[in-house]
Parts: structure tokens; sequence; C-alpha cells
């Protein structure tokens, strides 16, 4: 069972403040102006209790949060094992204790972290090498979403982004069907937090991945394929290109790659 704060994952949350600015335009014109900017605060995850990491996030859909990073990072490899979540607003920020079946957690090849992460990094805190790059498995059913689904989607996310309408920073992660059809949308100012969010609420829902596939507003950096390959998602769409590395994790892992260019879509991997 999984409890939650309300002030905390609230999923219609803006999580944003205002701030006013000075808009200057070639000629030296000025006017004042008021921008919405998105909240970034650091999120203590713990797993039983005891400190793992400390992200830094935008504080909506948290449960969904501490959920998916578990499965993302390995930490765990089923939702089953996932006794339950506490998302709470602390001194300074948040904490979610994630409690997770201690003979799971055993079994589990736990990365070790020490505490501070940067919403723009999904590998602060690591503290060894050899815990960067872990995908070593194929997903389970690759997924090949057509042309025709992929730019359906990226043409409704936008309107999907409730947060990115409204502060137009955060990065949206979406669940897509092989129709082209939006289920599931996350947001972060992290790109990888959002993914979490997503994989959270995926495997919340008990979602079939070989229906779908995710479709991203950001860069497609490593850790992206890495924790999509983890939780086994079939194909992953963003919208610029992949690093070399994170093709070649994804040709390892037998995972889709996709970008869009331009009115079309770019396949990477097929």
């Amino acid at each position: 069972m999984t409890n939650t704060a309300d002030v905390v994952d609230a999923g219609t949350a803006l999580c944003s403040v205002p701030a006013e600015g000075t808009s200057v335009d070639a000629g030296g014109r000025r006017s004042t102006v008021t921008w919405q900017l998105p909240d970034e605060v650091a999120v203590a995850l713990q797993i039983n209790s005891e400190p793992y990491t400390v992200m830094m996030a935008t504080p909506a859909n948290l449960t969904d949060f501490g959920i998916g990073f578990a499965l993302a990072e390995g930490i765990v490899p089923h939702r089953s094992d996932i006794l339950g979540v506490i998302a709470m607003p602390v001194e300074n920020g948040f904490l979610v204790d994630v409690a997770i079946d201690e003979e799971a957690l055993a079994e589990a090849r736990m990365p070790r972290r020490s505490l501070e992460g940067r919403s723009g990094c999904g590998l602060c805190g690591v503290e060894n090498i050899a815990d960067v790059v872990r995908v070593s498995e194929p997903v389970p059913h690759t997924v090949r979403p057509s042309a025709q689904a992929i730019l359906k989607a990226a043409a409704e996310l936008p309107q999907r982004q409730t947060m990115s309408r409204f502060n137009h920073t955060v990065h949206g992660a979406a669940w897509v069907s092989l129709a082209g059809d939006i289920v599931h949308v996350r947001e972060d100012v992290g790109r990888h937090n959002a993914l979490d969010k997503l994989i959270g609420a995926l495997a919340e829902a008990g979602t079939d991945l070989a229906g779908g596939f995710v479709l991203m507003t950001s860069r497609c950096s490593f850790e992206l394929v890495q924790k999509s390959a983890t939780y086994g998602i079939g194909a992953l769409v963003t919208v610029s290109a992949p690093t070399a590395l994170a093709l070649g994790l994804a040709r390892k892992a037998h995972l889709f790659i996709a970008a869009l260019g331009g009115d079309n879509v770019v396949i990477f991997n097929t």
C-alpha cells in the first residue's frame, strides 16, 4: 500500500513560484514581466528508513518517484518487492521512505551512493565506477513504434505538460500507446527524475510494457537508457539524439531508440 502526503503528491500541483523580472528588447525598451519558476527542492530518499541519497527534484508525484527510483536503479526487480512508500515534508525539503521486503533487498545488488544528487545528473552520489554502467540483460520486449504514433504523441505532449505550460522549464516523460495516445505524463526539473516518476506510475498501474513506449522532452543521455532498460521498457524516444554511450547501451539491451528530427523521426536502433 502506498501512503501519500497530499501536499507533496498532488498530481495537478504546479510546483511553481512567481518571480518578477525586467524584459529588455533590442532597442533598449524595458518592461516588467512576471515568470513562473519551478520548485527545485531537496528530496531525501530512504530505503527501509535508512538514508540512501538526496536528489534535487520537483516536489510532485513523490510516491511515484520513490517507487520508480527503486525499480529503475535496480534496487529491487519487482513492484511487489516494495511494501509501501511514505512521502512527507520535512525541514528544508521532503522525505520519501521506501519500504522494501528485506529478503528482496538482501538479494539485490544495490549500488552504493553518498547523499548528494543534483537535478541535472542521474549519477550524482554514486560511489563506485562499477555501479555507473550496469545494463547487461536485453529488455524482455523490444517495441517498435511507428513514426506516425511518435509524431502524434510529440504534437500532443506540450498540451499535456501541466507544469511546463505554466513555467516553460520542466522536463516531461510520457507513456504512449502504440496508437500514439498519451496515457501518463510526469514532470520534473531533472529529466531522470521525470522518468523515475513515470516508471513509478507505470508500476502502480500494472502497465503492460509491450504495449507502448516512453517519449521524453530531453536529450537522450545514457542514464535514461539505463533506467528504461532496467525496468524493461522496450522503446525510448527523445527530442534530441542519443549520446554514443546511450546508443551503445541501447543496442546491448535491444532497446529501440529514436529522436525527433523536425517533421520526421530518426531511428537509431531498430
